[in-house]
């Protein structure tokens, strides 16, 4: 009888580690499953899967670039009345929509340049600021009243006096017209790339003599 109590324990003995490696393995086994798994979604994809709320509220054009339509603009667009004009030859004539009278574009060897036609109610904070808004578009510095008479000159469009712009940046340029008309204001806006602006300025003018605004003032 000892002998067989010899034997049991010595083979229990042997058995034990083996017992013992296979629960600490299920035990091991088990943590790992109950570990959560986190991938992290790369910034650029969270946005892209997302839209914006300025993406959800700027409206649908054919032209390359887009703006976001503040509370009025679209009404004061709506009310601006028709306009008529001439596309030069070369030009592409885009739909134009949302707050946009008119959308064109031109393109050849040396870059694109887009023109666009907006109306706003007022000054929309005068020539100067204006103006100014178009310097940082095409990353020229801020002017002064006093700078001005260097980059513009007196222009009739559809008989009223308005305000003709040149910009030139170093990569980008814009060539445009400023008109006040009965209490709005009118953005005729070439902008794009530098030598293709430059070389379009004579096709610009030509534009902006073809502008009929719809008058009901007379």
């Amino acid at each position: 009888m000892t002998n067989m109590i010899s034997r049991i324990h010595h083979s229990y003995s042997q058995c034990l580690p083996l017992i013992l490696a296979g629960i600490a393995a299920l035990c091991l086994s088990g943590c790992d499953q109950a570990q959560p798994v986190t991938y992290q979604i790369p910034k650029e994809q969270r946005a892209d899967s997302l839209p914006t709320m300025a993406a959800a509220h700027t409206p649908e054009t054919s032209a390359p670039s887009k703006m976001n339509v503040l509370p009025g603009m679209q009404q004061a667009a709506n009310e601006a009345g028709e306009i008529g004009y001439i596309t030069p030859e070369g030009w592409e004539k885009l739909t134009a929509s949302g707050i946009r009278k008119a959308n064109l574009k031109v393109t050849d060897d040396t870059g694109s340049a887009e023109i666009t036609i907006l109306t706003f109610p007022g000054d929309v904070g005068g020539h100067l600021a204006n103006i100014n808004r178009w310097r940082g578009q095409v990353g020229l510095e801020a002017a002064t009243a006093e700078d001005l008479p260097a980059s513009t000159a007196g222009y009739d469009i559809s008989g009223h006096s308005g305000l003709y712009v040149r910009l030139e940046g170093e990569t980008q340029s814009i060539l445009g017209a400023l008109l006040p008309f009965h209490g709005s204001t009118w953005f005729f806006k070439m902008l794009g790339d530098t030598p293709t602006v430059l070389a379009n300025e004579a096709s610009m003018k030509q534009f902006l003599d073809s502008i009929e605004l719809e008058d009901h003032a007379h």
